[in-house]
């Protein structure tokens, strides 16, 4: 392929990446065009599962209409305009989809009451066949029609869940735009955890909610066999199962109330993390970084160099680990009764059956119980947890109703799109104010404002004086408290802050327009940008990083003014544009752009250029006072007032331009000779920090390396604590099995009439001792998780604050966000639960397997096969299955950098009108999609795999019960109840192993990310070897610098040299790009230089530990930033 054609297509490449609106076309679902055997089986999916190349977001699906954020936000909307009730509104919308899902699901729960009573069936038998293998028979179809149902429910509600999700985005994006511009109120959400936990919480709630009802039914037709079985002494078990659903129903308030302050403390957490690492050059620059990881420590966790038990209790302040250590705490009693309270109930039972009734035990009845009670066990364990999650949406949606129910901004009536008057604006007697209620001083006060069809209106006046105000009124962004106010024509705006969208150069301008070549050469080359897109990789496509990054102030500047001067409106408002742009710069716009293509419109513009203001191209004259005004009509020269602002230089300078080169001169006397630098010292710059300025995030490939398990596990106190947890395994699933055994034996027993209370108490002792063991490996488990949790926090945020600057020039700000908010969220409470269920399961399934096979010996060697399917299975299933979670983690990023981009601009939206902030939607939508086609795959890869691993789980039942039927004569009773009870504990634990391994799978990507950040190049490896730096005099010297941006590009400063003697006062000039911001970067150490020297007081600045420097160093960032806090903390923090 020729080079030209090569960098044609990267240019389109680049272009449709980075386009504003260009959705890319993607696959039609193959699950419209399937056949009822595919849908049956999900066999649809299978093409993903078949590719034996690392999956790309093109190899995914596109999702089905109905599924579609825009979709389902149009639906919900409508909804919740009429109630303002989320969960009224999602009854509404989905209710149906929501009933057959809670149908299905109880028809799953009774099918599992089969198992116990083929199982007394077997073992009561006295040798009639044909009524064993017709129990048989309806215990497969039992189990295959579970096997089927039950992975369509978890389709058709995650199915729910992707639309009610998208729903809520859609609904949260849309109040983000039409919501006050006032600060966000205590107890409002952040976003960004509503778009992750939040969501999260509520989806659990929405699938916990059926079983709140289908679990007691479950309970009440258990307990009804329980006492077909063992008559009256079922009444102790249930009455042990009330005690244990009062003490559930007690965990599950005060894990709701610890939730509660989760989530608090979260968002706390979160806003400090999202002011620190959006504003990372200014920390950097003034040597904060410890400052801020203290303040972002301080609401993660204590200094707390241990982490016993005693000490965390005794030093955590109310800061989040706390709360999760009570969150978890709890939840672990959860489990403790998930594992301990069917031995409880068994214990009871037989106690009461044998030594209160004296009633003899039979096999039958004893392992028909027991069955009984491993099914009560998942709905006595699980409700209390189900309630919780219930209880845990609720937070979570009052959350969410808090910004919903946010008072939205008064969105101004569109104009009739063609206005014949003359009058464009007028305000009679208006005053303004920020905020609402008594007591509220207003800004602007009896404003009285008329500005008609083409005026150049220029707004002046001291700091402070109300000038961005007056914008934002006529904006219809303030509140008006009395007057009157009226905008007839479509507007544009120009924030005095540009603000600049992660996309192309080009696409930041056309802001969704369509593109018109001719009006857009007019408009950048008005606007002074064409010399800049020369120096770009891609021109004008070339993709411009987080907030304009590796921009400069006033190529923000011009790039914001493009962008309003590009629209159709008739009132362009300009705060301020010109303000960082040089003056010769300044006087070329005002010119080609103010005065000449901007004609035909109405302009009001706000400077403090003397030369604008005296200019006799503007039509009127407002002076700000004090919220005050006055105006002046433009007259004569000598009646303007007089204005002694001058540019800096121009006496002295001499602007030269050449139509056909466009290049610039400058006369010897502008600026001195050493501070020269070449005409193309921000080429490469621009080619290498602007084109490649964001990375496509670093997915892993393959399976999460053994090494992030052995990062985590030494994060959770290395292999003893592993070897702890398992021997502690063992000895639970040992006296289990002992338990059960003991029961076969004293079923068997002659003299078990005689030896009752013997028989019980060996039991109870092997219950106790598994009931011992849940309780330590709970502990365990929890205290280690939160060590490496808080591990893996503190090293990330170490690592991200001493990390280089061209680390956040190539990665946004929504991936540290993600790390900070999903990520960092599944290790603190997900990844333990995945971790104690693998253990459980793996154990439980080994003690299974191994007593069913001793039962029936060679039969069993029909198992090999069917385990063979399930390691080919599983390896067919593990890589899709990563994969897909990697993509979904991945594509989550664009969601929340769009979101964080949109928190800072959506004023700036609004005032371009509807269509503007139509196009917002549209955008944050097709984000969405593109992570729910993830999700949707991945769900139907994971219930694709469930199917088939349900079915080979009834291959398993079938051949041992099968096995136990053909020699049922040759068996006790004893061994029968043993090994039927245990196949069917074990077909239910392989399937949950299967499961809880591939999610532990897909949780430790959680880790595998947050240990991608762990290790980060530290900026300043060799700080702590440094002496200190001492300054007497302050003189700087520059010692023939040499600079490039990175090792591969050209140098960007060649041989600069100057000396600044101490207590001089220094002005760099130079238009705007010239290279002015890059002495300061030099100079602050930001980036390395190739060679030469800068010299503090005669000291090499290499030689003086970066912070140390920045410390002696003070400066004026040209885009300011102010932390949310006092003004005492900002400025000494």
């Amino acid at each position: 392929m020729a080079p030209s054609e090569t960098l044609q297509n990267r240019l389109k490449v680049e272009h449709h990446k980075y386009a504003t609106f260009g959705l890319r076309v993607l696959q039609r679902h193959p699950a419209v065009s399937a056949s009822l055997f595919s849908k049956l089986f999900l066999s649809w999916c299978m093409p993903l599962v078949r590719r034996t190349h690392q999956l790309q977001m093109e190899d995914i699906w596109s999702l089905q209409d109905i599924n579609t954020c825009e979709f389902n936000t149009d639906r919900f909307a409508a909804e919740f305009d009429k109630n303002h009730s989320v969960v009224w509104s999602a009854l509404r919308v989905y209710g149906n989809s929501f009933a057959v899902t809670g149908i299905w699901t109880a028809s799953t729960r009774l099918l599992e009451l089969v198992g116990p009573m083929v199982l007394g069936q077997v073992v009561a038998s006295t040798g009639d066949m044909t009524h064993l293998y017709q129990w048989l028979f309806i215990l497969l179809v039992a189990k295959l029609s579970k096997a089927f149902l039950a992975s369509h429910t978890i389709l058709l509600e995650e199915t729910m869940g992707i639309r009610f999700v998208g729903a809520l985005k859609g609904l949260l994006f849309r109040k983000l735009l039409s919501k006050g511009t006032n600060c966000r109120p205590d107890g409002v959400v952040e976003l960004a955890n509503a778009y992750s936990s939040d969501m999260d919480a509520l989806l659990l709630g929405c699938k916990a909610f059926h079983n709140l009802w289908i679990m007691p039914i479950q309970i009440a037709i258990a307990s009804a066999m329980l006492y077909r079985e063992i008559g009256a002494a079922s009444f102790a078990g249930m009455g042990v199962i009330a005690l244990v659903m009062g003490f559930s129903a007690i965990v599950s308030r005060r894990q709701s109330s610890a939730y509660r302050d989760v989530a608090t403390a979260r968002d706390d957490r979160m806003q400090v993390v999202k002011e620190t690492f959006g504003s990372i050059l200014i920390v950097k620059l003034h040597a904060w970084e410890d400052r801020c990881r203290e303040k972002i420590l301080q609401r993660r966790t204590t200094g707390i160099e241990t982490f016993h038990l005693e000490q965390l209790v005794m030093t955590c302040g109310r800061v989040e680990l706390e709360h999760i250590w009570t969150f978890m705490v709890i939840a672990a009693s959860s489990i403790f009764s998930f594992w301990a309270g069917p031995l409880f109930v068994s214990t009871a039972s037989f106690a009461t059956y044998t030594v209160v009734l004296e009633l003899p035990l039979t096999a039958s009845k004893v392992f028909t119980s027991m069955a009984l009670f491993r099914l009560l066990q998942i709905p006595l364990s699980d409700l209390p947890m189900h309630v919780t999650s219930v209880l845990q949406a609720q937070v979570s949606l009052q959350r969410i109703l808090s910004f919903l129910q946010q008072p939205d901004k008064p969105m101004r009536p569109q104009p009739p799109k063609h206005h014949d008057g003359p009058t464009m604006v007028v305000i009679e007697n208006g005053t303004f104010a920020w905020d609402q209620g008594e007591g509220v001083a207003p800004t602007l006060k009896n404003v009285s404002l008329t500005v008609s069809r083409g005026d150049l209106v220029v707004v002046h006046g001291k700091v402070g004086s109300g000038k961005s105000s007056l914008c934002m009124a006529i904006l219809g962004e303030m509140h008006q408290t009395e007057g009157t106010t009226g905008v007839y024509g479509s507007t544009a705006y120009c924030s005095q802050e540009p603000w600049i969208q992660q996309m192309s150069v080009r696409d930041n301008i056309l802001f969704g327009s369509p593109f018109d070549s001719r009006k857009y050469t007019r408009v950048v080359e008005a606007c002074g940008l064409l010399p800049d897109f020369g120096l770009m990789a891609f021109g004008d496509l070339t993709e411009v990083g987080s907030k304009g990054r590796n921009l400069s102030g006033g190529q923000k500047a011009r790039i914001s003014l493009a962008r309003a001067c590009y629209s159709d409106a008739d009132i362009v408002i300009l705060d301020a544009p010109l303000a960082a742009i040089d003056a010769v710069v300044q006087k070329q716009i005002m010119t080609k752009c103010v005065e000449t293509l901007l004609k035909a419109r109405t302009v009001i513009l706000v400077t403090h250029n003397g030369d604008i203001i005296s200019s006799p191209n503007v039509n009127r004259l407002v002076e700000l006072d004090d919220g005050g005004m006055d105006f002046v009509q433009v007259k004569p020269s000598d009646q303007l007032p007089q204005v002694v602002t001058e540019p800096v230089g121009s006496s002295t300078t001499h602007y030269e331009t050449d139509d056909k080169t466009r290049t610039r001169t400058f006369s010897a006397s502008f600026v001195s000779p050493r501070l020269l630098a070449t005409h193309n010292m921000w080429r490469e710059h621009f080619e290498l920090a602007l084109s490649e300025d964001t990375n496509d995030e670093v997915r892993a490939e393959g399976h999460v390396d053994t090494s992030v398990y052995g990062a985590f596990i030494s994060a959770c106190g290395g292999t003893s604590t592993v070897v702890l947890i398992c021997v502690i395994q063992s000895f639970w699933q040992g006296f289990q099995i002992a338990s059960d055994v003991w029961l076969g034996q004293w079923t068997a027993s002659s003299d078990a009439a005689e030896r009752t209370t013997w028989y019980m108490g060996v039991y109870a002792a092997c219950c106790f001792g598994s009931v011992v063991m849940v309780l330590f490996r709970t502990i365990a488990i929890v205290t280690s998780s939160l060590k490496a949790s808080r591990h893996l926090f503190d090293s990330m945020t170490t690592s991200l604050l001493g990390t280089t600057m061209s680390f956040y020039d190539a990665n946004p700000i929504g991936r540290v966000i993600n790390r900070y908010a999903q990520d960092t969220a599944s290790i603190d409470t997900r990844l333990p639960n995945s971790f104690s269920g693998l253990t459980a399961m793996f154990f439980a399934v080994v003690g299974s397997l191994l007593t069913s096979l001793a039962v029936v010996q060679w039969f069993g060697l029909l198992f090999l096969p069917i385990l063979y399917l399930y390691v080919r299975l599983s390896q067919m299933y593990l890589r899709p299955s990563r994969e897909l979670s990697r993509l979904k983690n991945i594509t989550n990023s664009p969601v929340l950098t769009y979101l964080d981009e949109i928190e800072h601009g959506f004023s700036l939206l609004r005032a371009f009108g509807t269509t503007y902030l139509q196009q917002a939607i549209d955008r944050h939508a097709h984000h969405v999609n593109v992570n729910h086609q993830m999700w949707y795959a991945k769900v139907a890869v994971d219930m694709w795999f469930e199917t088939c691993i349900s079915l080979q789980g009834t291959a398993i039942v079938m051949i041992v019960a099968t096995g136990l039927v053909v020699f049922r004569s040759a068996l006790s009773a004893g061994l029968v109840g043993l090994a039927f009870n245990y196949v069917l504990m074990a077909d239910a634990c392989i399937v949950d192993l299967v499961k809880t391994y591939s999610s532990l799978e897909v949780r430790m990507v959680a880790p595998e990310r947050v240990l991608q950040y762990c290790g980060l190049e530290n900026e300043d490896p060799s700080a702590h070897s440094t002496a200190s730096l001492t300054l007497t005099k302050g003189a700087i010297s520059f010692n023939r610098v040499q600079f490039r941006y990175k090792p591969t590009s050209e140098l960007v400063l060649r041989d600069l040299s100057c000396d600044i003697a101490g207590g001089e006062k220094i002005g760099i000039v130079g238009r705007t790009g010239a290279g002015k911001s890059s002495l300061t970067m030099v100079l602050f150490r930001m980036y390395p230089l190739v060679s030469g020297s800068i010299l503090l007081d005669g000291r090499d600045i290499s030689t003086v530990a970066k912070q140390d420097l920045r410390r002696h160093l003070s400066i004026i960032p040209q885009s300011p930033v102010l932390f949310k806090g006092t003004l005492r903390q900002y400025l000494d923090p």
